[in-house]
């Protein structure tokens, strides 16, 4: 495949479009989560039903991920680029002005089959666009939507549901879509590319079969009992044959794979999947239990909440350049700064479990919020730089889809084990404190003397608040874990060298 450089101010045309389109996938993956609950009230909806905004678009955007690559050679990538981003654009719209819960659902799914189009496209143009010289610049740009996206988005649907209306958590995607579709239209080129084999339907079924029924199960386990409920089971079931169906077919059943699965052969992409897989675990795990943890015990606001995860992520984006700045050297092993990244986020994770408190202050949780910020600054940038070098350009649109595909299922498991840890943490701490909560108890009776006639309530108050906090730490603790086990999977790339 042959890729096109851009220069001046097509490449600033080019680069603004793909920034765009990669914000709007990202936000959305948690814009919309901080507006379920007025969602819900406005549509008339439950809150099973309610959790299927999240679940529909999800579910639809892990099965459009791995087809991306043969959906570009069958459409051209300038075509299918500007197709994604002016279809999630318009679903945008449809989305806010739906009146029911049938329609929200369908349209969400819709919109993430063609959010599902744009991350790998995104990062592969971007890429493109840079000559290999200056493949760092173009993964730091990239890296900065993978940081800013998701964490902005919880901020920004919080002021916009209380603000404006739940509505606009859909009708903020207009502009910036509109943007991005008319910029690449107008500037963005084709590679040349062969064109696409065949229509792999059989593979494709399996995959969403497989891939939708997993989905199901990672967003709605903790909801009925994981395998307890037999329903859960049985989509379990369905997700593990679905699955085991598609990879046998697509390496021995068809000559024509929707998804190029042979590529998982070599080292450094087996190797970035299973990186992406547990970071994409943490990662969002963090995103979700920090703000739950702000927002419930300490009393944050949304916004309040949205900053101090900003800060993490500020801290990123500051030292981005000082990044690309050694990237670009040869004589860096890239492999383990990345390394040293996952380690040092690690790390940081673990030390701030004994910051979480039920009474930590904003600035107290600064410290590790900025030191966090160092951790993912030399995590990303370098990984994917490390990537690029140690693939043959014929094999990078599969490489991308895939490694991108494990990442966004971490971002689910991640989610998933989240409710489901500060569930089962609490109830152990909560099982202990209440134990310990005796008249006999003389600080209890102290305290239960001073509150008078409130000081049952205030007492479970305080428990609650004590369990909350320690669930929370313990979940850190284990996130911390899962990317330790990371750390070492970067020093598995393939070494290569660059040229001074």
């Amino acid at each position: 495949m042959s890729t096109v450089v851009e220069y001046g101010w097509r490449r600033v045309a080019v680069v603004s479009a793909v920034m765009l389109a990669a914000l709007l996938q990202l936000a959305d993956t948690t814009i919309v989560n901080v507006a379920l609950p007025t969602m819900d009230g406005g549509l008339g909806a439950s809150t099973d039903e309610g959790a299927w905004f999240v679940t529909a678009y999800i579910v639809a955007n892990v099965i459009v991920i791995p087809l991306s690559p043969w959906l570009q050679s069958l459409f051209g990538r300038r075509n299918y680029f500007a197709l994604s981003i002016a279809g999630f654009t318009v679903t945008s719209v449809l989305c806010g002005l739906a009146n029911d819960t049938n329609s929200e659902i369908a349209l969400r799914f819709i919109q993430g089959a063609f959010g599902g189009g744009l991350m790998v496209p995104a990062q592969q143009i971007i890429r493109d666009t840079y000559p290999p010289k200056l493949l760092g610049t173009s993964q730091t740009l990239f890296a900065l939507a993978v940081t800013i996206g998701p964490t902005i988005g919880p901020t920004l649907g919080g002021i916009l549901t209380d603000d404006a209306s739940w509505r606009w958590v859909f009708f903020i995607n207009v502009i910036p879509g509109i943007i991005a579709t008319l910029l690449v239209l107008m500037f963005l080129r084709d590679p040349e590319t062969p064109p696409a084999n065949g229509l792999d339907i059989i593979g494709i079924a399996f995959l969403a079969v497989g891939l939708g029924s997993l989905q199901y199960v990672l967003d709605e386990g903790e909801r009925y009992g994981w395998f307890d409920d037999s329903n859960n089971v049985l989509i379990a079931i369905i997700a593990g044959v679905g699955l085991t169906a598609f990879v046998l077919w697509e390496l021995f059943g068809t000559k024509v794979p929707a998804v190029a699965l042979r590529v998982l052969r070599q080292r450094s992409v087996w190797a970035m999947s299973v990186a992406n897989f547990f970071i994409g675990i943490s990662f969002f795990g963090l995103i979700f239990v920090l703000p739950i943890y702000t927002q419930n015990v300490l009393g944050f606001t949304t916004t309040d909440s949205g900053l101090a995860m900003m800060f993490r992520a500020g801290t990123a984006v500051l030292l981005f350049p000082v990044i690309n700045a050694i990237v670009q050297r040869p004589d860096v092993d890239l492999r383990l700064v990345a390394a040293a990244g996952i380690g040092i986020t690690a790390i940081v994770t673990w030390v701030q479990s004994f910051v979480i408190t039920s009474g930590t202050s904003f600035a107290a949780l600064l410290p590790t919020q900025i030191a966090g910020g160092l951790g993912f600054s030399l995590l990303f940038v370098p990984l994917n730089v490390a990537l690029f070098r140690s693939l043959e350009p014929v094999t990078i649109p599969a490489s991308l889809a895939l490694t991108r595909l494990f990442q966004q299922i971490g971002g689910s498991v991640g989610s998933a084990l989240t409710v489901t840890l500060l569930d089962r943490f609490g109830a152990a701490h909560q099982a202990a404190l209440a134990g310990s909560v005796a008249l006999s108890n003389m600080p209890v009776r102290a305290f239960m003397d001073a509150h008078g006639s409130h000081s049952i309530q205030a007492l479970a108050y305080m428990v609650e608040q004590e369990t909350q906090s320690l669930a929370t730490a313990d979940t850190l603790r284990f996130f911390a874990v899962v990317l330790a086990c990371a750390a070492a999977l970067p020093l598995l790339f393939r070494r290569v060298h660059t040229k001074a």
